[in-house]
């Protein structure tokens, strides 16, 4: 009876040691899953700084015990990814437009120059000097 006790409290003790080891790992995984899903967000071109700043804030709560908050950042942390994800390729389809589109108006630029220079030129010639008299 005596091993008995002894070892059910040895059972106890071990399981209330492993406890938090286990949720850790839980919470870990949780988070590094979440933080790759920010990581795209931010490749795509959105601001995450609030995502991150949830999640470090969650992490600041499970370290000082409260499991609760922390999992309810966390909830809080993947909804908003889930929002982000609606517009992220509307946003990276956007970003790609503006880069396309910026870089051919700089090669258009020295190539407007170099046609449209000469003829303007030409013309503002032409006009200051439209009204001279030639003498013989």
């Amino acid at each position: 009876m005596k091993n008995y006790i002894v070892s059910t409290i040895t059972l106890l003790f071990l399981s209330l040691v492993i406890l938090p080891i286990v949720l850790s790992s839980n919470i870990d995984s949780e988070i590094g899953v979440l933080v790759e899903e920010a990581g795209e967000l931010h490749s795509k071109g959105l601001d995450v700084t609030e995502i991150l700043e949830k999640l470090n804030n969650a992490i600041a709560l499970y370290e000082e015990g409260s499991v609760e908050d922390a999992n309810r950042l966390l909830r809080e942390v993947k909804s908003l990814i889930e929002n982000s994800r609606i517009i992220a390729n509307s946003v990276y389809l956007t970003n790609i437009v503006i880069k396309i589109v910026t870089i051919s108006i700089l090669i258009a630029i020295p190539l407007v120059v170099y046609f449209l220079l000469p003829r303007l030129y030409l013309y503002l010639w032409y006009k200051s000097r439209k009204k001279w008299v030639v003498l013989r």
